[in-house]
């Protein structure tokens, strides 16, 4: 069983309307989709969205790793089985802060490029899998689960919209829901959650994500005053590399914090998850393939997080179906299920809502159903 061509796509998305953070406001995201075709006709599918603001490669690196990548394919691999394939994934065992990025035999002196490697080592993982007639997330872990708890990422401005779209969302049956904070004044901000909870009652879960944008100053004066309205998590309340700031933030308040765009810096690593000696900088962990370079490394650093008694939970880089698909096997395959992940963000971007692959993994009821089919599922 040999891999009989490559291909390399690229792509564009267009959402619906602006999304804001605190990095930046994003329009389109733009792209590549890796198809990988053996010898009995099965594709593998992968996709690389570089996110550079959250740690990933730029756009124009990606392509260059991804035509290195496909190339040492092409050259190396081509008269080798999938069995050779799967022994080039090495899953490193020892220092956290080196989980990071697909062990194909490629050129050293590559740039460091964790978009490109997610979409390669996606596109081996789903034909491996499709290989063993068996779903991805089980290639991952024997135990997954066979559906994902999933957030509504809220995007309105102002109070009123907001308000409006957190009871539609609760009436689809989402029990998490989402805000992004930081970039604008305080009161804002506050107003803006005051909307929310009020809007669903106390039952619902409610978290922030400042992607970084606040001083440890800010965010302490934000995070005491936000609080009263019953935050499941905060996401990042500190810029990534103030990684003293969110320790001393953690022992400040009640409520979990989680560390997110940290997680794209590997020195962090073992400060995050305390290995480093004393304390875990944060409790919960935002898990972004994309940026962490693949699903295999993603999901050694969530068994590493569990060994020390921490959380985390799976969530989306804005990108298109193929790597929402992977995401969502990945989080089924987590050794948590508790906390919902951010893969319901399809309704952000404009598509064709009757496309089979984007209704095969469209949130129902704030979960997701994973395909009982072989790899990524995804439908021809």
């Amino acid at each position: 069983m040999h891999i009989t061509e490559t291909r390399l796509t690229p792509s564009r998305l267009e959402l619906v309307r602006p999304l804001k953070t605190a990095r930046a406001t994003y329009t389109i995201r733009q792209g590549f989709l890796v198809q990988l075709v053996d010898e009995e006709g099965r594709v593998g599918q992968g996709e690389a969205m570089p996110l550079p603001e959250f740690g990933t490669e730029a756009l124009d690196t990606c392509e260059f790793v991804l035509r290195s990548h496909l190339k040492a394919l092409r050259d190396q691999v081509l008269s080798d089985s999938l069995d050779a394939i799967e022994e080039s994934f090495m899953i490193p065992r020892g220092d956290p802060s080196q989980w990071r990025g697909v062990h194909l035999r490629v050129e050293e002196d590559l740039p460091e490029a964790p978009s490109a490697d997610h979409a390669v080592e996606l596109a081996l993982l789903d034909l491996l899998a499709q290989r063993r007639e068996i779903p991805l997330s089980k290639l991952l872990n024997r135990a997954a689960r066979s559906e994902v708890l999933v957030n509504a990422l809220l995007t309105s401005e102002t109070p009123l919209e907001l308000a409006e779209e957190a009871r539609r969302a609760v009436a689809e049956g989402y029990l998490t829901l989402k805000l992004k904070v930081a970039g604008r004044p305080l009161d804002e901000d506050e107003a803006r959650v005051r909307a929310v909870r009020e809007a669903v009652g106390p039952e619902v879960n409610l978290r922030l994500d400042a992607n970084g944008g606040w001083s440890e100053r800010e965010a302490h004066q934000a995070l005491e005053r936000l609080a009263w309205y019953g935050l499941e998590l905060c996401e990042q309340p500190v810029p990534p590399e103030d990684l003293q700031a969110l320790w001393r933030l953690q022992r400040r308040v009640q409520f979990p914090l989680a560390a997110d765009e940290a997680l794209a810096i590997p020195s962090a690593i073992s400060v995050l998850l305390g290995t480093a000696g004393g304390m875990p900088a944060a409790r919960i962990f935002v898990l972004k393939p994309m940026v962490l370079g693949g699903l295999l490394p993603t999901l050694m650093f969530a068994r590493q997080a569990a060994r020390q008694g921490l959380g985390a939970f799976v969530t989306s880089s804005l990108d298109g179906i193929v790597s929402r698909a992977g995401a969502a096997h990945l989080a089924a395959a987590l050794p948590w299920g508790k906390l919902a992940s951010g893969l319901g963000v399809g309704r952000l971007f404009k598509i064709n809502e009757d496309d089979p692959a984007e209704r095969a993994f469209r949130p129902v009821g704030g979960r997701i159903v994973l395909p009982d089919a072989p790899g990524l599922g995804l439908p021809k």
